[in-house]
């Protein structure tokens, strides 16, 4: 799971949708559409969080739509192999890639030889958020974000392992905000990150979803939540917005097609993927994941896209790239 970041609050554009049981109803398709299989291609590996997103909903809209939906996984550079090869996929509707918003808003800007943009693909949802919190582990002298930030100024830094970019820019942001110097120290991945903090290598963590067993079972607490509003695993820990810092982080598991599909088409599958969002089966893997189903649809994932894309477009412009 994957992060951006902002200087400002988000104003999401449609909010995180509550699952609720429904009657499966057929999408409305072009006549003749599906002919063949339509494939889901997974940003990730097998065996991640999105992977199970992915497999998951495929199960649904087969069982739901009748179609049939095989899924595959095409990991590397952090989601952007998968991008890669939608740019140029056919754009006949039969391809879907799943993967998260980071690729299209900070990637073009952060990692040189990315040969795409945001304008590459159309967008037909989203199918969850992922809330990022600073953790540490419980018997750290500091219990909320204005603590770490004292024991920072006292101490003359502090150290918070990272799985991204996009987490090691909020690092930097937070620290500038407060006039402390805080350290993002980058990890091979949120697992590795987690790791680093919990053998108290470093004094804090950003993570997406990996250490909410670790609060839940009281080896971790959580300092601040990097969203726009608390969570429901950690409800008595403040959001950076509360304590005066413009800064969140986050993501949304997103649905992409190559540029130029039919519009009824791209209708169509916007339809199945929405209502295989709100079934009992999906909403019990969010449940297992401390989140619910967030579908913002075509429209609103667009909007989302663009707003953060234009923020990371600001954000290394001034740093000269």
């Amino acid at each position: 799971m994957t992060s951006f970041i902002r200087n400002t609050q988000i104003l999401v554009v449609g909010a995180a949708l509550a699952a609720t049981p429904a009657t499966a109803l057929a999408a409305q398709c072009p006549k003749g559409f599906p002919s063949k299989p339509i494939e889901f291609v997974v940003a990730y590996a097998a065996g991640g969080g999105t992977d199970a997103i992915g497999r998951t909903l495929a199960a649904e809209i087969e069982k739901a739509q009748g179609w049939t939906v095989p899924v595959d996984n095409k990991p590397g550079a952090g989601g952007d192999v998968m991008m890669t090869a939608m740019k140029v996929a056919e754009p006949d509707g039969y391809t879907v890639g799943v993967s998260s918003t980071n690729t299209v808003t900070l990637d073009p800007y952060a990692n040189e030889g990315v040969n795409f943009t945001l304008e590459d693909f159309d967008y037909i949802g989203s199918s969850m958020e992922v809330t990022f919190g600073l953790v540490a582990l419980a018997d750290k002298p500091y219990s909320n974000l204005e603590e770490f930030i004292e024991y920072a100024r006292e101490k003359g830094r502090a150290t918070i392992s990272t799985s991204a970019i996009a987490l090691e820019i909020a690092v930097e942001r937070i620290g500038e905000h407060f006039g402390v110097d805080l350290v993002p120290i980058p990890g091979g991945g949120a697992a590795d990150a987690l790791q680093s903090a919990l053998g108290g290598h470093v004094d804090a963590t950003l993570q997406g979803s990996q250490h909410i067993q670790q609060i839940e079972s009281g080896n971790m607490k959580q300092l601040s939540t990097l969203v726009a509003n608390r969570v429901a695993y950690a409800p008595d820990t403040k959001t950076t917005i509360e304590s005066g810092v413009n800064v969140t982080a986050g993501a949304y598991i997103i649905f992409v097609l190559p540029k130029g599909v039919d519009p009824a088409i791209s209708t169509c599958l916007e339809q199945a993927i929405a209502e295989a969002v709100d079934t009992a089966e999906y909403a019990t893997l969010m449940k297992n994941f401390d989140a619910v189903p967030a579908n913002l649809g075509s429209a609103g994932t667009l909007d989302f896209i663009k707003a953060q894309a234009a923020d990371y477009e600001q954000i290394f412009a001034a740093r000269g790239k």
